[in-house]
């Protein structure tokens, strides 16, 4: 072989490698050759980030040298990033902001505060310096989406104390994709959903439901309501929340709401069906579960379900601070599981509610779902596998919690609390006469629903924040005993409205599933040794083996060569 030919040969190669990088990286081409497909986008996400009209910029502040744990996270973020970057046609511009680099104290306060005021969440790390002893590191698991003069803040990582910290993360991560596509639809959006809370029956007041009201306020027209017997006083409303009604509604307001789900409005319920006065309570007396009619029973069972006139005890419960010194002595307050407060367990088949913090009740009742032709039922919120369920009227008292639990009473398994209905509903007033109820317009009466989705809710507590003497309101799912947010009644409430007024489908990668794959601690300590000679010799072994084996093919070659 010639030496000219020799030199044609290389450089055709080279020109080959040249083009078929050049042609990759124009192509945008990538194989996803994962089980559970991690890195490959819905068509959700595809349509969304295409269709965009604006440019976006993500302020990321997971950066930075991170722990160990959180790196997965750190590195899903960045390629999740790139994807939709690539897809977006860069569209979508991505800012990483190392908050450790910031040398001046007071622009870390500055930028600490700023982040505070938008909503994110700081996550505490605790991880093993070299010295042996704890360093802790606040961290922030947060992106910031800005578009067109609005933004959403993405909290990557709540903390969860229920489940362990890797579950966690792994959490974390499925979540990303929806994450982001909900924040690109939120920002994107040209007009706002229509939110209507129901008034006219002792609802929750405006301070009870002050949080969730500001967080829904980002992202929809937040109303409160007055029915009136009116059937248009709904009109142009995507969504009709009642919660905790105490007094009986007229069959006007019922005639209302059920001619507003007859056009396809979707509803979420949150209704006690037994009333408990804990005011009696916190002054140390007894009171009474005692069943609370509002009327609407009729209404519910038409829909297919059924509210209980009970309450779900659980031993998986909240805590509340009692006094246990003895009488005489300055007060001693200690935390004591309270089982009428029940924490309840979130079903991992829904988008609604997959990967929730727990769900804190105040004396919730069951619900049976009734066998309804074209309605089907999903239990979205359950007790725990050691429940006990107590029919109405029965005693309650402050003594209790003092008192020893009997778990082999605590037998009653998963109860269900909360239940989505999707499907076609039939109207209560179908065969009935409904012409008493005088109108303003014209009505025209609706026997049959088309496709919509209403969630029940045997709880009206599930959405009420505490609200403090001044009149400011806590968190939903604060608690004040903790002093931090614990519960996941924001999420779910939350989760439940854009579930309800989802067009794009984006809730249901809330679905996606990556799985948690460990490593065996205990196999790690009993073959330490075992792998470390491995991974130590086999890159000598191999180097060794390639270059001897390329050593002799080049020489063999110039022999070749020489003898030409």
């Amino acid at each position: 072989m010639s030496q000219k030919k020799i030199i044609r040969q290389f450089l055709t190669i080279v020109a080959i490698v040249v083009l078929v990088c050049v042609a990759a990286n124009w192509m945008h081409v990538r194989v996803d050759l994962t089980a559970d497909k991690r890195y490959t986008l819905s068509e959700q996400s595809r349509t969304l980030v295409q269709n965009l009209e604006a440019p976006v910029l993500v302020r990321v502040y997971l950066e930075g040298k991170m722990p160990l744990n959180m790196r997965p996270l750190q590195r899903s973020v960045h390629s999740l990033l790139e994807n939709l970057q690539r897809l977006s046609l860069h569209k979508i511009e991505v800012d990483y902001v190392n908050l450790s680099a910031m040398k001046s104290q007071r622009e870390k306060e500055t930028a600490y505060k700023s982040l505070y005021d938008k909503g994110a969440l700081p996550y505490l790390v605790q991880e093993k310096n070299e010295q042996g002893g704890i360093t802790q590191m606040e961290l922030f698991p947060t992106a910031v989406v800005n578009m067109s003069g609005k933004s959403h803040t993405i909290n990557f990582l709540p903390p969860n104390n229920a489940i362990a910290e890797e579950e966690n993360i792994n959490n974390a991560i499925q979540n990303l994709e929806y994450l982001f596509a909900n924040a690109l639809d939120i920002v994107s959006r040209k007009t706002f959903k229509k939110i209507a809370f129901i008034e006219g029956h002792d609802e929750l007041n405006a301070r009870q439901t002050a949080d969730i009201t500001e967080e829904l306020s980002n992202y929809f027209r937040v109303d409160r309501l007055l029915l009136h017997g009116e059937v248009h006083s709904l009109d142009g409303y995507d969504v009709a929340v009642v919660a905790k009604p105490r007094l009986a509604w007229s069959e006007a307001d019922k005639w209302a709401i059920d001619q507003f789900v007859m056009r396809g409005g979707k509803m979420l319920w949150l209704v006690d069906a037994v009333t408990v006065h804990e005011d009696s309570l916190s002054k140390g007396f007894l009171t009474f579960g005692l069943v609370n009619d509002i009327n609407l029973n009729d209404l519910f069972f038409r829909y297919g379900v059924r509210i209980n006139a009970n309450v779900v005890q659980d031993l998986q419960c909240a805590m509340i601070p009692v006094n246990v010194a003895p009488a005489g002595m300055p007060s001693k307050f200690s935390p004591l599981p309270w089982t009428y407060y029940p924490l309840l367990t979130s079903s991992d088949k829904s988008p609604i509610t997959r990967s929730l913090n727990a769900i804190k009740t105040e004396f919730p009742g069951s619900i049976d779902t009734l066998k309804t032709a074209d309605i089907h039922k999903q239990v979205l919120l359950s007790s725990s596998q050691y429940a006990l369920v107590k029919s109405a009227p029965y005693a309650v008292s402050l003594e209790q919690v003092t008192q020893d639990i009997e778990p082999q009473r605590y037998t009653q398994k998963f109860v269900p609390v909360a239940v989505l209905l999707s499907g076609e509903f039939t109207s209560i007033f179908k065969n009935r006469v409904w012409q008493q109820y005088p109108q303003s317009q014209p009505v025209e009466m609706r026997e049959k629903s088309p496709f919509t989705q209403q969630v029940v809710v045997a709880d009206g507590d599930v959405i009420r924040n505490d609200v403090l003497a001044n009149g400011n309101a806590y968190p939903l799912g604060y608690d004040r005993y903790m002093k931090q947010v614990l519960y996941g009644n924001r999420d779910f409430i939350c989760n439940v409205i854009n579930f309800l007024t989802d067009e794009k489908d984006v809730m249901t990668l809330r679905n996606k599933v990556i799985t948690l794959r460990l490593l065996d601690r205990a196999r790690i300590v009993k073959e330490r040794s075992k792998w470390l000679i491995i991974n130590t010799l086999t890159p000598f072994i191999v180097l060794t083996i390639g270059g001897g084996v390329f050593l002799w093919t080049r020489k063999k070659r110039w022999i070749l060569f020489a003898t030409d």
